[in-house]
């Protein structure tokens, strides 16, 4: 092994967590033991100096007691932590703990950053946190199972990454022992191993090193080597220096071969402007995804807004196919506008190609495709389907079997000319070294006749030959296939008659597999959307030889990033001889479930309060994920409903798949009829959706039945949640005493549980109600109050939320210098944590407070990256403002037409949403318009309706009033404006018109 041990300092205490912890460093090292005082510290010393919520560690160490009683056993455990060594460190405030101890752990995360993974392996003394258990306590049990497991991945990957480093042969021979001992089947860690040998010249040390590994894998799992590793060891023999030794790491990916017709036929529709729909067309297994994929690598740099690739196998319906599309991107969509529209205004003209993989099951999509090219002028669509889509733009791409050989080419230079033979000569001698055409032409001519030249059939059929001998393969399809044709009655024949030697082929590639390969891949066929290796082994006891087997005989297939698939045929087929064990189906559907299940529990765990993580893991298996959530839902499986229903609201949310989320979430409140505690989370999480899409009557419903139920049966945090959006429902419709009143429960029950976050939430709604009725001293304090809390509980996009309110609040005072404060302060935080999705609201606020400084330059600068980042995350709201306000920093530099261009976008897209106070808005910018142009009186007509409107929010009115009594006009002209009213939908339309333009040349002659 490599890497220096953790050194003691006398000046440092450090605590050792991987292993049994021990603090190091002091007179004497201090073993920690499972104590509740011990554990604490460890909890404390794993989030490296972080704040930690006393809430949090309260549910950890004590989840069977009340919050209010484990929070008090938490502070005399804090008491009695305090007198420990080191122990004296740990700070607390009413909210958090937190201990900044030096660990280890810390030592290995920043080995790894410098890129150091022999350091940073070394430091592993044994399990993390060793010997802190409590069998008693499911939660901490949980807790360090999930810690550990997270642990042990990075050590393993440091370790894999450590081989790969340039030291010494005998560094690495240890290394690659230790994982050995770890686990005896690692594949990465022996063929580090034999490379290792094979550079120190140890040929026949390597040869018995495989030899051993070949005896345990056929012994205990029924399999050969992989390709890989048996390549490695073959050409040990004839590359005899060590030099040579380690340069032999087989190509593992399969190389593209033939379609240079339909290459370039493809190359030439992308270049023409007019082919925008182009579908490949043919049945599955003829190689259209693999066409699309080369056309698209080769092509990629003649579409200057990028290259994307839209999976769409796993999606069940049209709508989905735009939150993919979204997602591919990088753009978040607002389901409460036209999808189609965001996605067209985001592609923009420039030229982008996108390919949407396996669409013939989706009915509704080409009416979206023909929209979707609509609004996006510059997009390029190439479609694989095994219909065609009978689109009016389509250009159709039929697609067949590659040639193969005709009566007049059975000779070796003719035949190996053919795509079909080549193909198969290719795959073949990948899976049996010395396999040359030569001897067995007229076999391999046969093989890809009787399959009529289908890839997939070829690829199979090719990995046959380390079993059979090429003639024995071609005699056997023949036969099948003939009794095929004197039976077309056959049962269980497919449903597509080109696929009748496709299934001759799979039914020939199951029978030579070993049990244990069989078992694997119908295993296998349960995951949906691909998979990882360490999802094979949970769910389908597949270790990793076992998938390198598979991937050889081209049954499963590997991305660069070790993330596994099926191709839909060998899936559908795998799922077959699943059901043909309807108990073992179950079973394994039932592991698939839970696996997924707890990976969305872990996940949220571990988010914390940053969603981002939550959602951002929860995507990359959203379709095993949501496949668990389906089948916990017909199983009424309550238990892991109620565990993920949370983190699918996050999700939902975090990435505005409102819509879906009510959809998916919506059927389990029928089978959550006899669960009040899981009927009372969904309608919290579904109140939650339907808030965010604008239907607040439905929402508010839903939260108020679900607070009922919360009561009902105890569970005060959902309660909690239920007031609160039944709050948020009320104010989003103006009932601003209803509001109050929803919020100040909210807050009420998070103080009587003490639950900081909680509190902290209810005290930003009550600042955001108050600065609504213009009550802006108690808004200041209760955002005050919020932010406190969350600074000690270290939550940096809360606190960035509070500072956002902040300087809303004091540019509503006109107290612009404080409002410039917090916006900049927030800014700061974004760019320093990350926190993308707050810079568009930060950067608005700082743009603004800016202008009404009079720095215009700045202004303009701030205010337009407002705009670019909420176009590129989604934030309608924030994007409309930053456009008008754009247009006030045109006014005021007296580009008025630049202005007028500006607000017209702001008001238009106001007025699509039937959004009032923003519609209101834009008025009150139109009006300083009109009084930069020396209209003063229309101005103050305006202002007036404004001050005097219904719906017009207290700073919005104040705002008004204050600019109108600014403006110099006599009574005659105060009088004229008072008797001359105007409407919102007047200034409106004329903003929308040509007469705004007009009216920015004119002088005020009244």
């Amino acid at each position: 092994m490599t890497g220096d041990p953790p050194a003691s300092d006398a000046a440092v205490q450090r605590l050792l967590l991987l292993g049994r912890p021990e603090l190091v460093g002091g007179a004497e090292p201090l073993a920690f033991v499972p104590e509740r005082r011990f554990q604490l510290l460890a909890l404390l010393a794993l989030r490296s100096g972080e704040w930690v919520s006393r809430d949090w560690i309260a549910a950890v160490l004590w989840p069977d007691r009340s919050n209010t009683q484990a929070r008090r056993n938490l502070r005399h455990v804090v008491f009695k932590a305090h007198e420990l060594p080191g122990g004296v460190s740990v700070e607390a405030n009413d909210h958090a703990l937190r201990w900044a101890v030096a660990t280890d752990l810390q030592l290995f995360e920043a080995a790894l950053q410098t890129q150091r993974p022999g350091q940073a392996i070394a430091l592993r003394r044994g399990a993390l946190l060793e010997g802190l258990d409590d069998a008693s306590n499911s939660a901490l049990t949980e807790w360090l199972d999930g810690e550990r497991t997270r642990f042990q991945m990075r050590w393993h990957q440091a370790a894999i990454d450590a081989l790969a480093t340039p030291q010494p042969p005998q560094q690495r021979i240890e290394l690659a022992q230790h994982l050995l001992r770890s686990d005896p089947l690692d594949e990465a860690a022996l063929e580090a191993l034999l490379v290792a040998e094979l550079e120190v010249g140890r040929v026949a040390r390597a040869r018995q090193l495989f030899r051993d590994y070949a005896h345990r894998l056929a012994d205990e799992l029924g399999v050969e080597p992989s390709r890989r590793l048996r390549d490695l060891i073959d050409r040990a023999q004839i590359q005899a220096t060590p030099a040579a030794a380690a340069a032999v790491l087989p190509e593992a990916k399969a190389h593209f071969v033939g379609r240079k017709s339909e290459l370039a036929e493809l190359a030439l529709l992308l270049s023409r402007h007019e082919a925008r729909l182009i579908t490949i067309v043919g049945p599955g297994g003829i190689g259209k995804s693999r066409l699309a994929q080369r056309a698209m690598q080769e092509t990629a740099t003649r579409f200057a807004g990028g290259a994307f690739w839209v999976e769409l196998q796993d999606l069940g319906d049209a709508l989905s196919v735009l939150a993919r599309f979204a997602q591919q991107l990088g753009v978040t969509i607002d389901e409460a506008r036209d999808q189609i529209a965001q996605l067209g205004g985001r592609l923009g003209e420039e030229r982008v190609l996108c390919v949407l993989d396996n669409a013939e099951h989706l009915p509704g999509l080409p009416e979206l495709i023909g929209r979707l090219l609509a609004a996006a002028h510059g997009l390029v669509l190439i479609v694989t389907s095994r219909t065609r889509l009978h689109h009016a733009s389509e250009w159709p791409l039929p697609l067949s079997g590659l040639p193969v050989p005709d009566e007049e080419s059975r000779d070796l230079e003719a035949a190996s000319a053919f795509d079909a033979v080549r193909l198969f000569e290719a795959r073949a001698a990948a899976a049996l070294r010395g396999f040359t055409l030569s001897r067995h032409l007229p076999a391999v001519i046969d093989i890809v006749e009787s399959v009529d030249g289908l890839p997939l059939a070829i690829e199979l059929a090719a990995g046959w030959v380390r079993l059979l001998p090429a003639e024995e393969i071609a005699r056997d399809l023949r036969r099948s296939m003939d009794l095929l044709e004197r039976d077309p009655a056959t049962p269980g024949a497919p449903a597509r008659p080109e696929h009748d030697s496709l299934r001759t082929v799979l039914d020939g590639s199951w029978k030579l597999l070993a049990p244990r390969e069989r078992d694997a891949l119908a295993t296998l066929s349960v995951f949906q959307g691909g998979f990882t290796r360490a999802a094979a082994l949970a769910v389908a006891q597949a270790p990793l030889p076992v998938l390198s087997s598979l991937v050889d005989k081209s049954l499963l297939a590997v991305d660069a990033a070790g993330r596994f698939g099926l191709h839909p045929l060998v899936a559908a087929y795998a799922a077959k001889r699943l059901a043909a064990d309807p108990a073992h189906a179950d079973a394994c559907a039932r592991r698939h479930a839970a696996h997924y299940a707890q990976f969305v529990v872990e996940l949220a765990d571990g988010a914390g309060a940053d969603h981002q993580p939550l959602a951002t893991g929860l995507e990359a298996e959203y379709a095993n994920c949501r496949a668990a959530w389906q089948r916990a839902v017909a199983d009424v499986s309550i238990d892991q409903l109620g565990q993920s229903v949370g983190a699918w609201r996050v999700y939902f949310d975090v990435r505005g798949r409102l819509a879906e989320g009510v959809a998916q979430l919506q059927p389990a409140l029928v089978v959550a009829a006899a669960a009040p505690a899981l009927a009372a989370a969904l309608r919290a999480a579904l109140s939650r959706l339907h808030y965010r899409r604008g239907d607040y009557a439905v929402g508010l419903s839903l939260a108020l039945a679900g607070a009922e139920a919360a009561v009902q049966c105890g569970d005060r945090r959902t309660r909690a949640a239920c007031v609160s959006n039944a709050g948020s429902c009320h104010s989003a419709e103006g009932r601003w005493a209803e509001a109050r009143g929803c919020f100040e429960q909210a807050l009420e029950i998070a103080r009587a549980d003490g639950v900081a976050i909680e509190e902290a939430a209810a005290l930003n709604n009550l600042g955001i109600v108050a600065k609504k009725e213009g009550r802006y001293d108690d808004a200041i304090g209760h955002y005050a109050h919020a932010i406190a809390i969350e600074r000690d509980l270290g939550h940096h996009a809360a606190v960035v939320r509070c500072l956002n309110n902040i300087g809303g609040l004091h540019g509503e005072r006109d107290e612009w210098a404080l409002a410039r404060q917090a916006m900049a302060e927030g800014l700061q935080l974004c760019e320093r944590y990350g926190l993308d999705g707050s810079i568009p609201n930060l950067a608005f606020g700082l743009g603004a407070a800016l202008l009404e400084l009079g720095d215009l330059d700045g202004a303009e600068r701030y205010l337009q990256r407002a705009l670019d980042s909420s176009r590129r995350t989604g934030i309608p709201v924030v994007a409309l403002f930053a456009e008008a306000n754009l247009g006030r920093v045109a006014a005021r530099d007296r580009r008025f037409a630049a202005a007028i261009e500006r607000l017209r976008g702001a008001a238009g897209s106001a007025r699509e949403r039937g959004w009032i106070n923003e519609s209101l808005q834009c008025a009150l910018f139109y009006g300083e318009c009109l009084r930069e142009a020396g209209r003063p009186l229309d101005a103050a007509c305006i202002w007036r309706m404004i001050d005097a409107h219904p719906q017009a929010e207290a700073g919005l009115r104040a705002s008004a009033r204050r600019w109108s009594e600014a403006l110099s006009l006599g009574p005659a002209q105060r009088s004229h404006a008072e008797r001359e009213p105007v409407t919102l939908a007047a200034v409106t339309d004329r903003l929308l018109s040509d007469q705004a333009l007009d009216d920015m040349s004119l002088s005020d002659k009244r």
